[in-house]
């Protein structure tokens, strides 16, 4: 099975990102949104919560176009102090979170995440984690850490689909981590994330969400 992580955490103000991505994440989600909408895709969505306070209605359309959404936890350090302001942002749509990602692995000095048993699943780096959180292991490596580790977005994209052959023969389920501020400069039009979704059609591995995966597991 195949779950496309989109993560959301672009806002005009910050100057690292935009100078060294820019300033495109907006108009590519809107090219995922229309890509999903015409494939019959679903997408598992993940926003950080300086993005829901800046754009909220980027989570109303995901919503509204059938997509799954969820927490991006910037900081896992400080997750119990943070959750509480994303359940705010979230409860604005009538949404509640029911898992989160991080960008990496899980801070082994953290181990048990108190205080937020509403969450159900983890998506990140495989490793230690909270022992209530169901973990969704990211194996594969993101676009935006493959550029910055040098490696080319095709060759990034070969990768992934070499993954996904692998797992297909395994039948274990691969996390594809997408930035939109990251396609906006390395794959403003789709091309390579169409590439990793038509191989999925091809070697028939199904897509799902994370959520879909927690139900599944009851």
């Amino acid at each position: 099975m195949l779950t496309i992580r989109v993560d959301l955490d672009y806002v005009p103000w910050d100057t690292p990102d935009a100078t060294e991505f820019g300033h495109g994440e907006p108009a590519v989600l809107l090219r995922l949104l229309d890509l999903a909408k015409q494939r019959g895709y679903k997408f598992h969505f993940f926003a950080s919560n300086r993005t829901l306070r800046a754009f909220p209605a980027n989570a109303e359309a995901i919503l509204n176009e059938g997509h799954d959404i969820d927490w991006f936890c910037k900081h896992p350090e400080q997750a119990d102090d943070r959750f509480q302001e994303a359940l705010a942002l979230f409860s604005l749509h009538g949404h509640v979170p029911v898992g989160m990602c991080i960008r990496g692995a899980w801070p082994a000095d953290n181990p048990k995440f108190d205080g937020i048993e509403e969450l159900r699943f983890l998506s990140a780096h495989p490793g230690v984690h909270p022992p209530h959180l169901l973990l969704f292991p990211v194996e594969t490596r993101g676009m935006r850490e493959g550029v910055r580790g040098g490696i080319s977005t095709r060759g990034w994209c070969d990768a992934i689909k070499a993954h996904m052959r692998e797992a297909a023969t395994r039948d274990r389920l691969v996390t594809v981590v997408l930035r939109p501020q990251v396609l906006a400069k390395h794959d403003p039009k789709l091309a390579y994330v169409r590439e990793i979704l038509e191989l999925a059609q091809a070697i028939e591995m199904p897509m799902t969400t994370l959520r879909e995966r927690v139900k599944a597991s009851l």
